[in-house]
């Protein structure tokens, strides 16, 4: 009987309702084992938690773990979910290749035990860590804009941490108040905080987001933003 190690990564967008929680991309993972007679050993997941790096991510280093132990096949919803970059994705292969384990992935109708699947593996890889460039590139170019004069949106509605300046309505200031929030925030994202802890956190300290309670989503876009 083939063993199988099943593995989730959570990670919320604007709209809950487009994401894939943990607990169903668990059960489309026990589906595929229990119709393919694999035996699941054991589940990981990490929750809250950006796909930008492999090597912070403590239950997708166990599930790698435990099915290079088990020489089996470490079962993901989608590529997206295991890896978001060609370098991990590559190296995660490897890893498992070496240990005689593969990967399967159940949105791509990936499995790396055929050539194709091998191929295809790679070939999505590229396209995914593409995707997820451009998106960046995006958010950095509309920032740049508003900094320079040309706002992409409403003044009410500029990016946290700025405000129109007095000066001149139609450009774009740093708020001093809000770049301070942004710092606190930045570093306590680099001392290994999670986003629903900083938002917490800032919450119960009485620091608001201009007005609002703090959501994790306004967290990540914050620490994911390059400010020029």
């Amino acid at each position: 009987m083939v063993n199988a190690v099943a593995y989730a990564r959570f990670s919320p967008q604007p709209r809950a309702d487009e994401c894939e929680s943990v607990e169903m991309q668990l059960e489309r993972c026990r589906a595929f084992c229990a119709g393919l007679g694999y035996r699941v050993l054991s589940e990981h997941a990490d929750k809250d938690c950006s796909g930008a790096r492999a090597d912070n991510r403590p239950g997708l280093q166990a599930a790698i773990a435990a099915a290079c132990k088990a020489k089996g096949v470490l079962v993901v919803y989608s590529l997206s979910r295991l890896a978001r970059n060609v370098d991990d994705a590559r190296a995660i292969a490897k890893q498992l290749h070496r240990s005689g384990a593969e990967q399967a992935m159940l949105r791509e109708s990936i499995v790396t035990s055929t050539p194709m699947g091998k191929a295809f593996f790679t070939i999505m890889t590229v396209f995914d860590e593409l995707e997820r460039e451009i998106a960046a590139r995006t958010s950095d170019a509309m920032l740049r804009h508003q900094t320079a004069g040309r706002p992409m949106t409403r003044p009410d509605r500029c990016p946290y941490g700025w405000r129109p300046d007095p000066a001149d309505p139609d450009r774009l200031a740093e708020y001093p108040d809000e770049q301070a929030i942004i710092a606190r925030i930045r570093q306590e994202h680099a001392a290994g905080r999670g986003l629903r802890e900083i938002a917490r956190m800032l919450d119960e300290s009485a620091i608001l987001c201009r007005g609002h309670h703090w959501s994790h989503s306004t967290i990540r876009a914050i620490v994911s933003r390059v400010d020029r």
